[in-house]
């Protein structure tokens, strides 16, 4: 049996559940499950490795066929974040393994009134250094305000400046960034930068101390430091959007994308062979754009993303209706998951129509036009359906003021964090499912999970997209240009209008390129780590 390895090393708080990564990785290893010649180590940090035990359990990936390697013990300051964040969220009933916040928060009162006045009164100046770091931590310990208040004070008092209302407000700001939101801190962004070089150097010992590996495998180019493994490597480029779309990240995640795009180029260069979802990507990108050899690139396109098997019953008396009965208790969770939308739970229980797109909001997602094409159907058309968006709108702030600036609260729901059932659920019940996307690694998923509950579908024309559907006519009724929000809504109004035509056409190609599993992804990758191996060994 050969062994090959799969290299993760995402940075904490990131959670390959609500990542595409994360149920391509789902599909990948369940493909792999009938091969009885090989087996995958999973190799990445200590933080990760709950949470992919806990995507892997609920996505029904038998992990007896899987190794992991991690280094033992996630880092003390790590676990100290994690534990604030947990009391955060359970302070009302707090777990017991946090009880001694529990105790700082009831103490809080005595302990920092005694501080303050005895920082105020002290006169011995090693006394009040050491006092001085129990008062901010005490500050960091309860919701800021009042203590915060008492330390600006004495501040004010101490060095004889007048701060305004707004220093303290920035004061309590940074604190609460620092605890609840570490990656949008900068300095805090630091320390983690340092963490995680440690932690990929304590990974890479274990990885390359041990033989048995004939092989590794990094699904992403994020990580320049697989590069590193002394056995051969094989990395993925499924796309370089943040080189697609500069202005438009930006503004999202600012030095931390320009950091992540610089690491994508230090992969690129220093990457062995590579492998991409299309030919798209292959030549435009990594070809042209980066100037690997061609001979260095294979394409592997997706399997069918199916989600009928989440959700379909079968046996019963009557299938249909036992399917539409559990899809709709899922969707009224889903309802309850609603971000930004106060009217969102005036819908449970209902039979609404709605237009569905599934995706996290990014800014080559193309929400704003999706939008603005609605909002016209909606306004002028007078369409009588809901758009259902998956992603979180604090993401892109401009997403909730389009929304808000519309009117559109009550008409679009962003339901977030959906489980792969509700999920499966939502494309179900959806009268169309659209996808808007101006970039993508291969063809969106968005084409067989629809389909593969027989919902049809509407998509951007993009070349990735029509690498994969070819036929000119199918193209013409259901791609549109996704630079053109009139064009979009043509497309979504004469979808809705001639709904089951559209759905009979695709679903003979659905059922063409639903011969394409995810065994065969496997087998593809399995013969490129074979044949890059043997080069190596000749």
């Amino acid at each position: 049996m050969k062994k090959y390895g799969i290299y993760l090393a995402y940075p904490p708080g990131v959670r390959l559940h609500s990542e595409g990564l994360g149920r391509l990785l789902v599909e990948f290893l369940k493909g792999a499950e009938k091969r009885t010649d090989i087996r995958f180590v999973i190799a990445c940090p200590s933080w990760m490795r709950d949470d992919l035990m806990s995507l892997f359990k609920e996505s029904g990936v038998n992990v007896n066929h899987l190794d992991f390697l991690s280094p033992k013990g996630v880092p003390v300051i790590l676990r100290m974040n994690l534990a604030f964040q947990a009391y955060v969220r359970n302070k009302k009933s707090p777990p017991r393994k946090y009880k001694l916040f529990n105790v700082i928060h009831k103490l809080d009162d005595i302990l920092s009134n005694y501080t303050v006045n005895k920082v105020v009164s002290s006169n011995n100046y090693l006394m009040f250094i050491l006092l001085i770091p129990l008062l901010v931590l005490l500050a960091l310990f309860k919701g800021f305000k009042k203590i915060g208040s008492k330390l600006t004070s004495l501040i004010r008092g101490i060095v004889g400046m007048p701060f305004r209302t707004v220093c303290r407000s920035k004061i309590v700001a940074w604190f609460t960034v620092l605890l609840k939101n570490p990656k949008d801190e900068s300095i805090v962004l630091q320390w983690y930068k340092k963490m995680e070089v440690s932690e990929v150097r304590r990974l890479q010992y274990k990885i390359n101390g041990s033989n048995a590996v004939v092989a590794w495998y990094c699904p992403t180019a994020f990580w320049p430091h697989f590069n590193k493994i002394t056995v051969p490597s094989l990395m993925c480029v499924p796309d370089v959007v943040l080189a697609d779309f500069p202005i438009g990240f930006s503004p999202v995640g600012g030095q931390r994308c320009l950091d992540a795009f610089r690491e994508v180029e230090q992969g690129i260069e220093g990457g062995q062979y590579f492998v991409t979802y299309s030919r798209d990507v292959k030549w435009r990108t990594l070809v042209d754009r980066f100037h690997v050899r061609p001979g260095k690139v294979s394409v592997v396109h997706h399997g069918a993303n199916k989600l009928d098997e989440l959700i379909f019953v079968k046996g019963s008396p009557d299938n249909n209706v036992a399917t539409d009965a559990i899809c709709k208790g899922l969707f009224k969770g889903a309802l309850l998951k609603a971000v930004d939308s106060p009217y969102a739970h005036f819908f449970v229980g209902s039979d609404i129509k709605f237009i569905f797109y599934a995706s996290q909001f990014r800014p080559n997602k193309n929400i704003i036009t999706l939008l603005k094409a609605y909002e016209y159907l909606l306004r002028k058309q007078y369409i009588g359906y809901k758009l259902i968006l998956t992603g979180h709108p604090s993401v892109l702030p401009e997403i909730k003021c389009v929304i808000a600036e519309h009117r559109l609260e009550n008409d679009v729901l962003c339901l977030h964090g959906l489980s792969e059932k509700e999920l499966a659920a939502c494309y179900y019940l959806a009268d169309l499912a659209v996808n808007p996307s101006l970039s993508e690694g291969g063809c969106p998923f968005t084409f067989t999970e629809a389909l593969s509950v027989d919902t049809p579908v509407v998509m951007a024309r993009i070349p990735v997209t029509e690498e994969i559907i070819t036929d000119s006519e199918i193209q013409h009724e259901m791609l549109f240009d996704p630079y053109d929000w009139r064009n979009m809504a043509d497309r979504i109004e004469w979808a809705l209008d001639n709904r089951d035509a559209l759905l009979a056409k695709q679903k003979i190609l659905y059922d063409k390129l639903s011969l394409r599993t995810w065994r065969n992804v496997v087998d593809e990758h399995i013969n490129i780590l074979d044949r890059i191996s043997r080069i190596n060994n000749e």
